[in-house]
């Protein structure tokens, strides 16, 4: 059980990568029966590395963002400190 908590993330996204391809070869066949399989295999590729593509821009985006929106100086984080070891050192 230990074993599927931690990969069970992997095996359902293998799954479900299983599947669309299955599916879209069940909904192309006249396509694939018409050009071939290769032509299939080729679009489908093309399509996964687009979204790759997609999804890695948008992440570096988002990342290079966030590091300008939320930048903190050094002078930020030792007042924040300062406040963290005020509030837990009233604690003890």
């Amino acid at each position: 059980m230990k074993h599927f908590r931690r990969w069970g993330a992997v095996y359902i996204l293998a799954v479900l990568f299983a599947g669309s391809w299955i599916g879209q070869a069940v909904a192309m066949q006249p396509e694939i029966a018409e050009k071939g399989w290769t032509e299939f295999w080729a679009a489908t590729f093309e399509n996964w590395q687009s979204e790759y593509l997609q999804l890695i821009i948008q992440a570096t985006l988002l990342l290079g963002a966030k590091h300008l929106l939320f930048q903190a100086d050094a002078r930020d984080l030792e007042r924040i400190e300062a406040k963290l070891d005020r509030l837990l050192g009233d604690r003890d």
